[in-house]
């Protein structure tokens, strides 16, 4: 990656509702990849979205990004992993797929960001579907096609130029926080859908008890990659101006990776990165932990205070 002292800067207004009036909330370095390079992410005066002001431009954010398959999000082929890491992924992806599916029996899915293929391998074996990803990222659209053997369309949304009422589901997991131009991408996700289909969204959770308890350090920041968090209740709002009704909201998986990833970021503030942050992910993901923490997190996931909330919004007809 190119070092974030040589990316550009830009500081436009807020693209949802064209307010100028940041009010800085939390500023950091890059904690995934390091450097020097302070980022900081605001509250929109306006209309209440948190944004990254200054932010990298769209020409340059791609390099603060990895050119292969190391970013957390491309994962390898879950057919590849050890039996019982294999029958946990595929646990959390039912999970995922069963959300799709309680709403929408069957038809065409397109997964935006797909990345390596995760979700959608799984939605592939679920009967009566066709599935479909489009991945901006060129190795991880590669490797999705080439090792999963999945159809991956090259680009971004806005660039693939669908059919109008193409699609049954679309869904974007960990993605409506990096784009550019949120409203228009949202607007193109509500063009390809035929009426009573679904858009599902999964994002960080702005009223998490993580973003409270660590404050700048919580992974949901995800500085300088992340643009735009949303508050469950200004997203909706949002999506209603599109013509998408939110049928369902709820916090179902990923609370403690992400409290693990927090609390790693707060260990190194004071013993920096090497063996013992390395030990102490391990020791935090460990089968043991996982199942001490499992009342906590079942308990803030059920209150919706989970660190990722995923939203259902129906095209209405």
């Amino acid at each position: 990656m190119k070092n974030p002292m040589e990316v550009d800067q830009e500081s436009p207004p807020c693209e949802i509702c064209g307010a100028d009036t940041p009010e800085p909330v939390a500023s950091r370095p890059d904690m995934l990849f390091g450097g020097d390079t302070v980022y900081t992410f605001c509250r929109c005066g306006g209309c209440g979205v948190l944004y990254q002001h200054p932010r990298p431009s769209e020409a340059t954010m791609g390099q603060l990004y990895p050119h292969d398959t190391s970013y957390p999000s491309y994962r390898r082929d879950v057919a590849t992993e050890p039996l019982l890491r294999r029958l946990d992924r595929r646990y959390g992806l039912a999970k995922r797929c069963r959300l799709v599916t309680r709403h929408v029996r069957g038809g065409r899915l397109l997964d935006v960001g797909c990345a390596t293929g995760d979700f959608l391998s799984e939605m592939w074996r679920q009967p009566g579907w066709l599935v479909l990803g489009i991945e901006p990222s060129p190795a991880a659209g590669r490797y999705a096609h080439d090792q999963v053997g999945l159809t991956v369309v090259a680009g971004t949304l806005n660039d693939a130029a669908f059919a109008d009422a193409s699609f049954d589901a679309v869904t974007m997991w960990d993605v409506l926080e990096h784009v550019y131009r949120p409203r228009e991408v949202i607007a193109e996700a509500a063009r390809i859908l035929r009426p009573g289909g679904v858009l599902v969204v999964n994002h960080p959770n702005t009223e998490s008890i993580d973003r409270r308890l660590f404050t700048r350090l919580w992974v949901g920041y995800e500085l300088p990659r992340h643009l735009y968090l949303y508050p469950p209740e200004m997203l909706r709002r949002l999506m209603a101006e599109h013509g998408l009704r939110e049928v369902e909201r709820v916090c179902f998986y990923g609370s403690h990776a992400a409290a693990v990833d927090s609390l790693i970021y707060l260990f190194e503030q004071f013993f920096g990165r090497g063996w013992a942050s390395r030990s102490l992910r391990k020791v935090l993901r460990s089968l043991p932990v996982r199942v001490a923490a499992v009342p906590y997190f079942v308990l803030t996931d059920r209150l919706r205070l989970g660190s990722n909330v995923t939203a259902v919004f129906e095209r209405v007809p």
